[in-house]
């Protein structure tokens, strides 16, 4: 059976390697990527559609989530409607620094607008909501795939609003099912980065020689998946029937690494690559506890030193996830894949993201660049 797949934020980080999978997906027709209009329409449509082989089958239409109706022309709009069998809603604004209004502006009334227009699509199989683990928030322990009442905290508001995006499409009344992602580092064939987010910035300063702790408490693990492991899993997801609310982890769970092998493998590759570490001038950072981590905040703000705040507040976007270990059941994400999960090994993943990071300097890849699928 032949579908249409409309996608919604296909110019983020997942973008690229989900498109290409959807199109290698047989009984995928055709796929609609809703794209912002605005000066650089041209330029996004280039970067997404240069590197696929089967573009003929790839089309994009202007609209934007955060407008009424989508802001669809009224051709394009009704031809969706009638047209799409399956909606991939992957446009969120991730940036965990973001002010508490501009998330919530994207990340829940964006996703209640794309619920709308979802419920007029009569040929609708599937709305395929792509959320995030964070939404677990300060939990801790093991954290099972359905829908929880909120944790006591949120360590940021992008986690309050993608919580509150899944009860949205919760209660929407349509087949729904939510695929939450953990950490996506990068591809694990090459190491590529199309959009590099609060990990990345981490292993930037870090590499610097800018981060000489990282906070910790007993189980810290991390929990990363490589994107096209990610993509892969959404696009099985979107041609594998849903009934009721669905909830997947697509997450390493039992394979979480833990946070001492992370670091070990991140420094014994730099030591080999890098020149300032392989000279012994840089210091692998020290696994503290969060009194001491804290304690050196202070001295920062004290201090006045302002490179080191910016690296506090990149980096405190990430750390403060490591403080509450948990383990992601990943029973339901199984089922859809047909077995476990096909994860990547992450220390080969992790030293082809920083030989990409280091060689782009940490920088957005160019249009031209976009050619890893």
């Amino acid at each position: 059976m032949s579908r249409t797949v409309l996608v919604t934020g296909a110019s983020g980080a997942l973008g690229p390697s989900l498109l290409a999978e959807l199109l290698d997906v047989d009984g995928i027709d055709r796929v609609a990527v809703l794209l912002r209009p605005g000066p650089r329409w041209d330029r996004r449509v280039h970067e997404l559609r240069s590197p696929l082989s089967q573009s003929s089958r790839l089309v994009f239409v202007a609209g934007d989530i955060v407008q009424p109706d989508l802001s669809l022309h009224a051709t394009d709009r009704n031809r969706l409607i009638g047209e799409v069998d399956v909606v991939i809603h992957a446009a969120a604004n991730t940036r965990f620094s973001a002010w508490g209004p501009e998330l919530n502006e994207v990340n829940v009334e964006g996703t209640r607008r794309v619920l709308a227009f979802a419920r007029r699509c009569p040929r609708l199989e599937q709305f395929l909501l792509v959320s995030t683990s964070c939404v677990a928030g300060t939990s801790t322990g093991p954290v099972v795939e359905r829908l929880e009442d909120p944790p006591v905290a949120f360590v940021n508001p992008y986690e309050h609003t993608k919580w509150e995006a899944e009860r949205l499409a919760a209660a929407a009344g349509l087949p729904v099912r939510i695929g939450r992602l953990s950490t996506c580092i990068g591809d694990g064939r090459n190491g590529y980065v199309h959009r590099f987010g609060a990990i990345h910035q981490s292993l930037r300063w870090l590499i610097r020689g800018l981060v000489p702790m990282v906070p910790a408490v007993v189980g810290s693990r991390v929990d990363l998946i490589a994107t096209d492991v990610a993509a892969r899993w959404l696009a099985r997801a979107a041609t594998t029937p849903v009934n009721a609310l669905e909830v997947c982890h697509v997450a390493a769970g039992q394979d979480a690494i833990p946070l001492r092998d992370l670091v070990d493998c991140t420094v014994a590759h730099l030591r080999n690559t890098v020149s300032g570490w392989r000279s012994g001038q840089i210091e692998a950072p020290v696994i503290v506890d969060v009194d001491t981590f804290r304690i050196f905040e202070r001295s920062v703000a004290r201090s006045g030193d302002v490179l080191f705040a910016r690296v506090l507040e990149a980096a405190g976007s990430f750390f403060p996830a490591l403080l509450y270990p948990k383990l992601y059941q990943t029973v339901n994400a199984e089922a859809v894949w047909g077995g476990p999960l096909p994860l990547s090994d992450w220390r080969s993943t992790v030293r082809r993201v920083i030989d990409f990071g280091c060689s782009r300097q940490w920088r957005r890849p160019r249009a031209a660049e976009v050619n890893h699928v």
